[in-house]
């Protein structure tokens, strides 16, 4: 009921409401280990004592910051529906984020990423136009999962992603970018390629019906996130690449280098589509930590 409450009501992302579901999980299973225990049995004492069971996970601060929001809502949901008595969420009290650096790639190495790029097969061609998609928009990669072919204006040079808070925004696909689109489009639709997505598509699978999503796999299905993941992480390999730099750090180059190259920082919140300036604010100090080091390889007293 809560999971479709957030759905509807809070209008939250597949990826949200699927991290609110686990979070959630993991207190119900908690608290039912030892014994036959309900959520109407919740209480500050074994809250307290699921918290303290957290502890064993060594989460990330990031982690543990969402954990302790999605308990929150779902504490305040209850408690606003007399599904328990006791008004836990004043006892939750957020950790304060400890805002860290991201990883990224300079203006050099992702060139190099991308130009290193084996395009001798309609795989590899794929591999380049989806790695020069995320740096052209700087997509989540989530919104890159879900592109469809519907989604693109290759005349206008745009794009149109649905991201988070489910609402759609534009990014703009660079020359480079629009090449290699435009050379596996041509590809995909060629008959040895196209029949086997209209036969995946035709196997009576809902969630492929009517979907014709940008990038695909060999059997004609929607990359997945962790396919992404692993093919960013075989490129950095294959270009020599030290760094370990997943899809959301060809999202932070994309952000750093616009800041670099004097992009105002409202231009970039719009571009990656954050809805709080203060979220895109890190990129200023990834920019003043270059400035630092910038300044002591070059004065010539420093």
């Amino acid at each position: 009921l809560y999971l479709k409450y957030v759905r509807f009501e809070k209008n939250l992302s597949a990826n949200s409401i699927a991290s609110y579901n686990r979070d959630i999980n993991q207190l119900v299973r908690f608290i039912q280990k030892d014994e036959e225990k309900d959520l109407t049995a919740l209480n500050l004492s074994n809250f307290r004592c699921f918290l303290k069971h957290l502890d064993n996970f060594r989460y990330s601060n990031r982690t543990m910051i969402r954990k302790y929001s999605s308990l929150l809502n779902f504490f305040k949901f209850l408690e606003q529906n007399k599904y328990i008595s006791v008004n836990l969420s004043r006892y939750i009290i957020p950790p304060k984020s400890r805002r860290s650096l991201y990883s990224f790639l300079s203006e050099t190495e992702m060139k190099r990423l991308l130009e290193n790029a084996y395009t001798e097969d309609i795989r590899g061609v794929r591999n380049r136009a989806l790695m020069e998609f995320m740096y052209s928009t700087g997509a989540r990669v989530s919104e890159v999962e879900n592109m469809k072919l519907s989604d693109l204006k290759l005349g206008r040079c745009e794009a149109r992603v649905f991201g988070k808070g489910r609402k759609y925004r534009t990014v703009y696909i660079n020359k480079s970018s629009l090449f290699w689109l435009k050379k596996y489009i041509d590809l995909r639709n060629e008959p040895i390629y196209s029949n086997k997505r209209e036969s995946y598509q035709e196997s009576g699978r809902e969630e492929n019906k009517g979907q014709d999503f940008l990038f695909l796999n060999r059997y004609g299905k929607r990359l997945t996130s962790r396919s992404i993941r692993n093919i960013v992480r075989e490129s950095l390999l294959a270009a020599g690449i030290d760094k370990k730099i997943s899809p959301h750090g060809i999202r932070h180059s994309f952000a750093t280098h616009l800041l670099q190259e004097g992009a105002g920082i409202r231009e970039i919140q719009e571009l990656l589509g954050h809805e709080n300036i203060s979220t895109t604010q890190i990129y200023t100090h990834l920019n003043i930590k270059k400035i630092r080091q910038d300044y002591k390889k070059f004065h010539p007293r420093s």
